[in-house]
């Protein structure tokens, strides 16, 4: 099993298109500049803390709207285009911003970024379901999230440097990066449309032939196990979304400044990079669905206790819970999608599973910074209680329930090679 091969040999096991992936993730992480510094932008340029929280508002909108646009086009015309398209356009578009007067053109604008930029998303989550065996898809979304965290962590320092000489620099920085997974894309990945499905043989599939008429997102609607998954996806973000939204009002309250809070972020992310790619040696041969379940209920659990201390040295250990939690669950939940998906709407399903950690991701603050400010303790204890929904809706989600609906196990053994394009 993978699991009881050396780490080294894993990684080096996986294909170039994964790698190739891997990089791009990271370029573009790196180089996010648009949502860190947006806000600081516009109160720069006269707009109101509000006005610029509207904003970057129409961003996460303009996500949710890629997310879903994205996983059609990754399914249609293939994950190379979908990833081409999405950073090119994502590149055109943030180059404009420092350059666009008024705030509904600015606005409208970043919106269209939001689209662009997330249209990537299900085309990258279906490429490395497409090309990486499946033993090694969990190591492959761990390693995807390890460049997603590096990026993360470095980048913002790069940006800040920018922003202190011009904010155009920080705007056409990212335009670059994205620019630069785009080229990339197309110079390296597997062109062509995406796998194509089967048909069903003799009566063994007939109820799968009769589900995968529906096509498009009526299918991944109606695949109840797969929505009780993105059910537990949203109550994973929605929590998760708090050492964010909440817990610096947290740090606040508590007495201490931001400086405690950017620490506490700092051993998160240090703990991610540090611990996650070995544990999915240990988590990866275990049933997905109880390991999922068993890091969302101990998410609940250090997100419940963060707002029950107050001194450094605890809200550290707290952190620490939830960040074992994260790195416990969120490869094996990254994976897990192609556990339900048919091979010709792996893009969707990826789209859906965007949508809902979107949804998780717009809830959680709006609805956690009310809560807080209702009854902080209310508000943890709610954190918890999300969470456990999270663990109980996943334990149902089991592909193996559907009846005849299309499974990847039905249809074939080997995931097939895509169909190049005429």
């Amino acid at each position: 099993m993978a699991g009881e091969d050396p780490l080294r040999r894993r990684l080096r096991d996986l294909p170039r298109s994964a790698w190739v992936i891997f990089s791009g993730m990271f370029l573009i992480k790196f180089g996010n500049f648009l949502n860190v510094f947006l806000v600081l932008f516009l109160v720069a340029q006269g707009f109101s803390a509000f006005q610029a929280g509207v904003a970057l508002g129409f961003v996460g909108v303009g996500a949710f709207i890629g997310n879903a646009v994205g996983g059609t086009v990754a399914d249609r015309f293939g994950r190379r285009t979908a990833i081409a398209v999405s950073m090119f356009g994502s590149s055109a578009a943030t180059a404009l911003v420092p350059l666009t007067d008024g705030l509904v053109a600015t606005t409208a604008l970043v919106g269209l970024v939001g689209v662009f930029a997330q249209l990537y998303r299900p085309a990258a989550g279906a490429l490395l379901v497409d090309v990486v065996p499946e033993k090694q898809r969990v190591t492959a979304f761990a390693v995807l999230r390890l460049a997603i965290n590096v990026g993360m962590a470095v980048g913002p320092l790069v940006g800040g440097l920018l922003s202190g000489a011009s904010y155009t620099y920080v705007f056409l920085g990212d335009a670059l990066f994205s620019f630069a997974f785009g080229a990339l894309a197309l110079a390296t990945l597997p062109g062509g449309r995406p796998p194509v499905e089967a048909p069903a043989a003799d009566g063994a599939d007939a109820g799968a032939k009769g589900t995968a008429g529906k096509g498009g997102y009526r299918e991944v609607l109606t695949d109840r196990p797969y929505l009780l998954f993105l059910g537990s996806m949203v109550a994973a973000t929605f929590v998760y979304g708090q050492s964010t939204a909440t817990l610096p009002l947290h740090v606040t309250d508590a007495g201490f400044d931001n400086k405690v809070y950017g620490l506490l972020l700092g051993l998160n992310a240090l703990l991610c990079v540090v611990i996650e790619l070995p544990l999915t040696k240990h988590t990866e041969r275990r049933n997905p669905r109880r390991v999922i379940a068993a890091g969302l209920a101990l998410l609940g659990l250090g997100m419940a206790l963060t707002g029950a201390v107050q001194a450094i040295w605890l809200l550290a250990l707290t952190v620490v819970v939830w960040t074992v939690a994260e790195t416990v669950y969120t490869p094996i939940a990254n994976a897990y999608p192609a556990e339900f998906s048919p091979a010709h709407l792996r893009g969707r399903y990826q789209g859906a599973e965007g949508i809902a950690h979107t949804l998780g991701g717009a809830l959680g603050p709006a609805v956690g910074g009310l809560l807080y400010g209702i009854s902080a303790p209310l508000h943890w204890v709610v954190c918890a209680a999300v969470a456990g929904l999270g663990a109980l809706l996943v334990l149902g989600a089991d592909p193996g329930k559907r009846g005849g609906q299309n499974t990847p196990a039905a249809t074939a053994a080997e995931t097939p090679e895509p169909v190049p394009a005429a």
